[in-house]
């Protein structure tokens, strides 16, 4: 199962690395913006979850777009101002605890990758992406051999100012588990000094996978901190999911750091 992962990878990334050329050769007079990220989210009814993202923002048709360039704190994202094609990499660890106790022999978990390519397009005030790839997972439970698992990964995001703060909707789709995973945040500056800004408000998060649903709601602070073009995402909450009985909770974190 492993080689065929890595099969699947391969064939992947080869026409990727075919396409790539030739929006380099155009993308040439601008330069690439270079991301990585990483996280957590702990959910009290029964699951975890690890993330991280390495990628590149490279601007298509080797000029400046109609918008001027934005670092988008809100969302702690990298600035664009022209269509750039995002390549990108992301890596995970999803675990569900399948009973009352805490151990190896009660939990299923996927160990996946998602190679991935998309257009991210400027809009006035905002943007809108979408993207596309391979969702490559390793599956462990006790007492059953490691399967791999293989699917389409869906990912688009819409981002744009709104009022006195800025609106963020973001989605995405693992196909080996049928998950589904939607976040919408609303997020306004609390606070500002020159090296140093704080952003609040509420989130609201839906998910479901094979059965398994969770709806979420909490809040969400940002502190963008643009010397190092970094950002840190807070948030935490409520949720109901099929997993528990009653109302339980959540909380995350990430971090985000373009270059």
């Amino acid at each position: 199962m492993i080689r065929f992962l890595e099969w699947k990878l391969k064939t992947f990334l080869a026409g990727l690395l075919t396409f790539l050329p030739s929006v380099a050769f155009a993308a040439a007079p601008l330069s690439p913006t270079w991301e990585v990220t990483g996280g957590e989210s702990i959910y009290s009814q029964s699951n975890w979850y690890y993330f991280g993202e390495i990628g590149g923002f490279f601007p298509l048709f080797g000029k400046n777009g109609p918008f001027a360039a934005s670092a988008n704190p809100e969302v702690g994202t990298a600035g664009t101002g022209s269509p750039t094609l995002h390549v990108f990499l992301g890596v995970n660890d999803l675990v569900y605890i399948t009973s009352d106790a805490i151990s190896a022999r009660d939990t299923q978990t996927y160990e996946g990758l998602e190679p991935s390519v998309g257009i991210r397009w400027p809009l006035p005030q905002g943007f809108v992406e979408g993207d596309v790839g391979a969702a490559l997972a390793n599956f462990y439970e006790a007492k059953t051999p490691v399967q791999g698992l293989a699917g389409l990964y869906l990912q688009g995001e819409f981002y744009r100012l709104l009022g006195p703060g800025a609106f963020d909707l973001f989605a995405n789709y693992t196909g080996y588990n049928a998950y589904w995973y939607v976040q919408a945040r609303y997020l306004v500056p609390a606070f500002t000094t020159p090296g140093f800004s704080l952003f609040a408000g509420p989130e609201d998060i839906g998910e479901t996978a094979n059965g398994y649903w969770a709806g979420l709601g909490g809040a969400v602070f940002g502190f963008d901190i643009p010397a190092v073009k970094s950002y840190l995402t807070l948030d935490f909450g409520l949720l109901r999911s099929s997993a528990g009985n009653g109302a339980g909770g959540y909380e995350g974190f990430s971090w985000y750091v373009s270059f």
